[in-house]
């Protein structure tokens, strides 16, 4: 595995930690999630980086709707 896709997973799942940290209050979890749609998109799909950043780009709308859904239910 190439130093650039090892950096682009650590990148990912420290966003996604962030992200989880403000949100929803743990970050563990996202990141877990986004790990594992980059080991998923590499090994079973067989994606490359920017395959995979599509995947993590969805896990981002998916969020964002989530959000978007939750905030109208209150």
């Amino acid at each position: 595995m190439p130093y650039t896709t090892i950096f682009l997973i650590i990148c990912c799942a420290v966003l996604f930690y962030r992200i989880g940290e403000s949100e929803y209050g743990g970050g563990v979890l996202l990141a877990l999630v986004s790990v594992m749609l980059w080991l998923l998109g590499s090994y079973a799909l067989g994606f490359g980086w920017l395959g995979n950043l599509l995947l993590q780009a969805g896990l981002l709308l998916a969020l964002t709707f989530w959000n978007m859904h939750r905030a109208q239910r209150r």
